[in-house]
């Protein structure tokens, strides 16, 4: 992660929405621009399955969807399911629109991912939140995912899977 001081000294999500969309991906971090790098093969991967998942279940996901919480907050989930019909026109969207945040751990952004994001997403009542990391196996066609739900302000875990399991049996009725 990347952080640069560049004009304006205080970035708002309409200036990033404003920059070009060469591969690198954009957040604002209280009005600090961070630049991200593109994610890796297996990130990717396992994104565009996740919300294959959600469109076989007749649910609206998208990968990296940015969340707005101001003017000079923002972060992209790498999946996100919608709870309703999203402006599509918007690339940046209110934590009221998004039902579930998926976030893909990888080496370098294991912080981002179990640390900051769901702390934010919590706190502006995104009522779930999945973490998906590389198996503990190392089967690079596959990834385990812990759900959790909001509860009292916080994410308490209620499910593991294996995201090969899921695309054989669908998403788990709730």
């Amino acid at each position: 992660m990347l952080t640069l001081d560049l004009t304006p000294a205080e970035w708002t999500v309409e200036d990033i929405e404003k920059l070009p969309h060469d591969g690198n991906r954009y957040e604002l971090h209280e009005g600090s621009l961070v630049i991200m790098s593109p994610a890796i093969l297996w990130h990717n991967r396992v994104a565009y399955r996740i919300a294959a998942l959600f469109d076989r279940a007749d649910r609206l996901a998208a990968h990296e969807v940015g969340i707005r919480f101001g003017d000079r907050s923002t972060r992209i989930a790498d999946v996100a399911v919608f709870s309703g019909q999203p402006d599509m026109r918007r690339a940046h969207h209110p934590p009221a629109a998004i039902a579930i945040a998926v976030e893909i751990v990888s080496p370098e952004s294991e912080e981002r991912d179990v640390g900051s994001k769901p702390a934010k997403y919590a706190a502006a009542g995104i009522p779930e939140y999945w973490l998906v990391r590389f198996p503990a196996d190392d089967d690079v066609k596959d990834a385990d995912i812990t759900r959790f739900t909001l509860d009292d302000g916080r994410y308490l875990q209620v499910a593991q899977y294996r995201l090969s399991d899921l695309e054989k049996t669908g998403l788990p009725a709730d």
